[in-house]
C-alpha cells in the first residue's frame, strides 16, 4: 500500500514539474514579446540593440527553472520518504489494533463457550503477551503467569516458561510491583524484576529486564494479578495499559461467572443433600412414630376382637386405649404435615405460624414458651417470613431437644431499619467454640442450616451460649431488602 502511495506522489510531482516548465516557457515567450514591443515598436530600436538584454533575461529565467525543478525533485523524494514512513507507522498501529481486537474477541468467545476460568486466564495471558510481541520481541522471550488468591496467598494457575520449582511457590502480594498494583488497582511496571522482593523468588523472572503487573479486580474485590515479563528491555505506553486493563476486565467477568457457577453447583448439591436428609429424617420419624403406633393399634384391635366374646368390659377398656393411641398418632401426623408445609404461615403470617409451633411443643413437652412481638413478623415479605420461620423452628427444636430448659422465649422487634428475632432459653448451654470445631455436633444442632438460610435473606445469625448459662440465637434481617414493601 505504501509503494502505491509513493508512486502516486511521484506522478503528482512530475505533473507539477511539467506545469512549472510550461509556466517558464510561457514567461520566456512573454519576455520576448515584451522586448519586441517595447524596444522595436515604441523606441524604434533594432533587434541587435535589445537582443543581449533579452538573452540575459531568458538565461535568468532558464536558470530559475532549473533550480526550481531541482528543488521540487528533492522535495518530492523527501516528502515521499516521510509519507511512506508515516503510512508504515499508521499501518503498523492499525495492524496492532486489529490484532488486539481479534485477541479480545477470541477471549470473549472463550468466555461464552466455557465456564472454566482456567481456559480464560490462559487466554488472558496470551493477549497480554501480544503487547510485547508487537514490539518485535519473540514469543520465546516472554515470561508470564496469572496468580489467583487461594486464601491469603497468590498461587500461579496459568504460566509461561515457569520451571517446576516455580509452580510450587506463592506470592503474598504485599511488596514489589505486585503489591503496588494490588494497592493502586492499576498496572505497574519495573525495569528490575530480578530485584523485585517477591518476583525474584521465581527462577523464570531472573533473566527478565522488564515486567508488568496487571491487577484482576472488580470494584473493591481483588481476584489476583497477571504478571508478564521479557528478557529484552521494553517500554509500555498508554495503549498497552489500556489493553491490559481490558484483558483484566474480561478475565474478572469470567472469574465471577465461574465462581457463580461453582456456587450454584454447590448450592444445587447442598439442596439435593438437604432434600435427601429431610427424606431420611421423615422416614425415621414415620417409622419411630406413627408407623409404630399404627402397628400397636392393629395389635390391640386384634386383641380386642378376641376379648369381645370372653370379657366385654376389658374389651371396652382396650378400646379406650386404642382411641388414645389414635388421637396421639393424629397429632404426630399433623405435626409432620405442619413441618412439611405450614399453611398457617401462608394464610396468617409469621407470628401465627410461630404460635402454632409453640402450642405444639407445649402440648407434647409441657415447656414454658412465650412469643413476644409476633405482630412484627408483618414487617417482612413472604419469602423472608418463610426463612425466619424455618430458623426459629430449628432453634426451638434444638432448645427442646438439647437445652433441658424450663423456659424459652421467642421475641420479634424492629431496630432502626432491621428486623430482629431472638430465641432464648435458660437451659444448660454449651461451649460454642468446641461445637463449631466439631462438624458432626454442629450439624446435629442445625447451625449450618440456620446460617445458610440467613444468608439467603442477607441476614446475620449470632449464637451465644456458655455452660450453665443458657443459649440465645439472634437473627437480624435488613428491611430495606426484605421488608413487606419489597417484592420477594
Amino acid at each position: 500500500m505504501s509503494k502505491n502511495l509513493a508512486a502516486k506522489i511521484k506522478r503528482e510531482f512530475r505533473r507539477l514539474n511539467g506545469f512549472i516548465v510550461a509556466i517558464f516557457l510561457l514567461l520566456i515567450i512573454v519576455l520576448v514579446a515584451t522586448f519586441f514591443v517595447v524596444y522595436s515598436i515604441i523606441f524604434g530600436s533594432t533587434t541587435l540593440d535589445w537582443l543581449p538584454a533579452m538573452a540575459i533575461g531568458g538565461l535568468t529565467l532558464l536558470l530559475g527553472l532549473v533550480l526550481a525543478y531541482a528543488v521540487i525533485d528533492r522535495s518530492s523524494d523527501r516528502i515521499q520518504r516521510t509519507t511512506s514512513q508515516l503510512v508504515d507507522a499508521e499501518l503498523h498501529d492499525l495492524r496492532a489494533a486489529n490484532n488486539r481486537a481479534k485477541s479480545l474477541q477470541s477471549m470473549a468467545s472463550v468466555m461464552r463457550a466455557t465456564l472454566s476460568f482456567e481456559r480464560v486466564v490462559e487466554e488472558a495471558l496470551d493477549v497480554c503477551s501480544l503487547a510485547i510481541e508487537e514490539m518485535g520481541i519473540p514469543r520465546q522471550s516472554l515470561v508470564g503467569a496469572v496468580f489467583l488468591f487461594n486464601g491469603e496467598d497468590l498461587e500461579p494457575v496459568a504460566t509461561r516458561r515457569f520451571t517446576a520449582v516455580d509452580f510450587e511457590k506463592q506470592l503474598q502480594g504485599k511488596r514489589g510491583i505486585v503489591g503496588a498494583a494490588l494497592t493502586q488497582a492499576e498496572p505497574v511496571t519495573t525495569d528490575h524484576p530480578r530485584q523485585d522482593p517477591e518476583l525474584r523468588q521465581f527462577i523464570a523472572f531472573h533473566q527478565c529486564l522488564t515486567a508488568a503487573c496487571i491487577p484482576l479486580r472488580a470494584g473493591f474485590q481483588i481476584f489476583g494479578a497477571i504478571v508478564i515479563g521479557s528478557d529484552t528491555a521494553v517500554k509500555f505506553d498508554n495503549e498497552h495499559f489500556e489493553l491490559f486493563n481490558g484483558v483484566a476486565d474480561q478475565a474478572v467477568i469470567a472469574l465471577q461467572n465461574a465462581q457463580l457457577y461453582q456456587r450454584l453447583e454447590a448450592e444445587k448439591q447442598r439442596i439435593i443433600e438437604a432434600d435427601e436428609e429431610a427424606r431420611k429424617e421423615l422416614a425415621r420419624d414415620l417409622h419411630d412414630g406413627p408407623t409404630q403406633t399404627i402397628a400397636a393399634i392393629a395389635m390391640r384391635i386384634n386383641f380386642i376382637r378376641s376379648l369381645l366374646s370372653r370379657d366385654p368390659e376389658q374389651a371396652l377398656g382396650e378400646l379406650e386405649k386404642v382411641e388414645e393411641l389414635a388421637k396421639q398418632t393424629s397429632k404426630e401426623i399433623r405435626g409432620m404435615l405442619f413441618t412439611l408445609r405450614p399453611l398457617v404461615l401462608e394464610t396468617q403470617g409469621l407470628g401465627a405460624a410461630v404460635e402454632t409451633v409453640i402450642a405444639r411443643i407445649k402440648e407434647t413437652d409441657g415447656l414454658n414458651i412465650h412469643l413476644i412481638g409476633g405482630d412484627h413478623g408483618e414487617l417482612l415479605n413472604e419469602q423472608a417470613q418463610s426463612v425466619v420461620f424455618s430458623i426459629v423452628e430449628e432453634a426451638l427444636g434444638n432448645a427442646r431437644k438439647y437445652s433441658r430448659a424450663s423456659k424459652i422465649q421467642v421475641r420479634f422487634w424492629q431496630e432502626d431499619n432491621l428486623f430482629v428475632a431472638l430465641v432464648q432459653d435458660n437451659g444448660v448451654g454449651f461451649d460454642v467454640q468446641a461445637v463449631n470445631q466439631d462438624y458432626s455436633s454442629r450439624g446435629s444442632l442445625g447451625m449450618v442450616n440456620m446460617r445458610e438460610r440467613a444468608d439467603r435473606i442477607d441476614g446475620s445469625l449470632r449464637l451465644e451460649s456458655a455452660p450453665g448459662h443458657g443459649t440465645s440465637v439472634t437473627l437480624v434481617v435488613p428491611l430495606d431488602k426484605h421488608g413487606s414493601h419489597v417484592t420477594a
